[in-house]
């Protein structure tokens, strides 16, 4: 079963600083089973984290998009 959820700042409180940093415009969380991935969208693309729960896949696709504009 896929549950699809757009999180905000009263679901992990760091959203607020990543959308003003990197202009992102939504942060959505995906469970599928097991999986959980969360998927920042902005101006540049999808950046995709997957863990065991949600703050471990927002953590790796925090990650994912600091390393994509370091690396521009």
């Amino acid at each position: 079963m896929l549950i699809i959820k757009i999180l905000t700042s009263s679901d992990i409180p760091k959203i607020s600083k990543i959308k003003k940093e990197f202009d992102v415009f939504r942060v959505v969380d995906i469970n599928q089973g097991k999986l959980k991935m969360v998927e920042m969208f902005n101006k540049d693309g999808v950046f995709r984290g997957f863990g065991k729960d949600t703050k471990a896949a927002f953590k790796k696709a925090k990650k994912v998009l600091i390393n994509f504009y370091k690396n521009k």
